[in-house]
């Protein structure tokens, strides 16, 4: 084993292995905006782990599966897993995550453009009932323009 930076007992959100994970990613040129721990251990294939989970400026995540041994179970990009060369030696792996994220932004936000997000519904208004708005609002408008002639058919036969 290299350099395992992070301390599996110890590992809170604002624990010294967060801050020192997320300066080499600094340094490798990808900003983490935010980062969260997660508070219970998630078994799996037999192995007991806890993620780390990295948001980055361009909003990609980066889901960490850290052993109890401090050694780096899994790498999940956007959700999906990513085979790593260097697993026991952070510094290596900061440095190939950073340019898979690099090599994959392009794609991610694409893949951001064509996500659709629905209107809330205190927004969506049916074609029917905005129709019955509009025609409603039209007749207002008829109602006003015709007693606004008549006013003004009045005072013309007054001033004559």
């Amino acid at each position: 084993m290299k350099t395992l930076l992070f301390n599996f007992g110890a590992m809170g959100a604002n624990d010294k292995s967060i801050r020192e994970i997320t300066k080499r990613f600094d340094r490798a040129g990808t900003q983490v905006v935010s980062h969260d721990v997660a508070k219970t251990l998630t078994k799996r294939l037999g192995v007991a782990y806890r993620n780390v989970e990295l948001t980055f400026a361009d909003g990609q995540t980066v889901t960490m599966g850290v052993k109890e041994t401090g050694d780096v179970f899994e790498v999940r990009i956007n959700g999906k897993v990513v085979p790593l060369r260097q697993q026991d030696d952070h510094a290596a792996t900061v440095v190939e995550i950073a340019t898979l994220l690099d090599k994959r932004r392009a794609a991610f936000q694409r893949a951001l453009a064509k996500v659709k997000v629905p209107l809330p519904p205190s927004l969506r208004v049916s074609k029917t009932s905005l129709i019955d708005q509009k025609i409603a609002k039209r007749d207002g408008l008829r109602e006003a323009i015709a007693s606004k002639e008549e006013e003004l058919a009045e005072l013309t036969a007054q001033a004559e």
